[in-house]
């Protein structure tokens, strides 16, 4: 088990001044029990409420620290392939058919969870972003989910880096050259793959100069477009309706030189409608291969504070005046507290 906010731990601490506290309160009742006459109650009586309000506080305390249970998960995968997955994080994918249809954004992240479900298993995959440049998230690996979760979570235009990249929002293909200048593979990955999901728009570039640098790293580009000219994007504020950015219009000038890109590095091109057959490119370059020994890629967190949560709430019950069935009533407690305390005195 591990927590993931063990400083969350640190407000147990004011269980100690509350216990001197109820320590004290519950002398002071004995006491004046005795001062009159009457037989004080029994000591683990009076203290069953302030156990169980302590058992409360301690189990929402280990609930906000969030403990959760791990499992290391060992596969294996591809020791000769690596495939990238890389979401357009520029601007423009922001932009949708109409204000309640996914934008072009949404649907590159929906395809990239497709191609995680549908690719090998043993194929490492690695996600990116492109603001401007390829800007590495994951390193190839067989984790799935830590790719997704970082595909849904990180591919925000805006919010990425782009200062680092020139600081602009728009995507520049010509940046697609840097993936063979730096290391975003093994030097000893043969099959090397990387996927395109954008909307093609971008500022002019030199394909054939581009597609020379790929494939002298031995490096195929799979491009799956989305969007389309009619796409706009739509302003949206609290409680009104969405508007046009005016600012905002397609340019598809750049999509002959993409589709030139893919094709010269032994790739493909293809729209978002074809989504199944780019998969199926994918799976065709990287082709089959030995695999490394089975290595600890994937954590699985399963979190316990629902259940700390839920063990409070019969304590939580009882304290409030017994909505159990086993449980007396606070007024009825003290109604035969009353009845024991006059018996005494007869």
């Amino acid at each position: 088990m591990v927590l993931l906010h063990p400083g969350a731990l640190l407000i147990l601490l004011l269980l100690v001044p509350l216990a001197v506290v109820e320590w004290r309160r519950i002398g002071r009742e004995r006491r004046a029990a005795r001062a009159i006459g009457l037989e004080p109650q029994r000591l683990w009586l009076a203290l069953q409420r302030g156990v169980c309000a302590g058992l409360v506080i301690a189990l929402v305390v280990f609930a906000a620290s969030e403990p959760a249970t791990g499992q290391t998960k060992k596969a294996q995968v591809r020791a000769d392939a690596e495939a990238y997955l890389f979401v357009d994080a520029s601007a423009s994918m922001f932009a949708s058919a109409s204000p309640h249809s996914p934008s072009r954004l949404q649907q590159a992240r929906a395809a990239a969870a497709e191609f995680a479900r549908n690719l090998p298993t043993d194929l490492p995959v690695g996600a990116g972003a492109l603001p401007q440049s390829p800007l590495p998230l994951t390193a190839p690996n067989g984790d799935r989910q830590l790719f997704v979760a970082a595909i849904d979570n990180l591919t925000v235009p805006g919010l990425l880096p782009e200062h680092l990249y020139g600081g602009g929002t728009a995507t520049n293909f010509a940046n697609l050259a840097t993936l063979a200048s730096t290391r975003f593979f093994l030097a000893k990955t043969k099959h090397r793959v990387v996927v395109v999901l954008s909307d093609a728009e971008g500022p002019s570039f030199d394909a054939a100069a581009t597609a020379a640098a790929l494939k002298h790293a031995h490096i195929r580009l799979v491009f799956v477009r989305f969007g389309s000219p009619h796409d706009r994007i739509w302003i949206r504020r609290p409680h009104q309706h969405p508007i046009l950015d005016p600012k905002f219009e397609s340019d598809l000038s750049d999509l002959g030189e993409v589709r030139l890109l893919a094709g010269e590095t032994g790739g493909a091109f293809y729209r978002s409608g074809q989504l199944g057959a780019a998969i199926a490119r994918v799976d065709r370059l990287v082709g089959h291969g030995p695999d490394r020994p089975g290595e600890p890629l994937s954590f699985y967190a399963d979190s316990l504070a629902p259940y700390a949560v839920l063990a409070a709430l019969p304590l939580l019950a009882w304290l409030a005046g017994g909505l159990l069935p086993l449980s007396a009533p606070l007024g009825l407690r003290i109604a035969q507290r009353g009845r024991a305390a006059l018996s005494n005195q007869e």
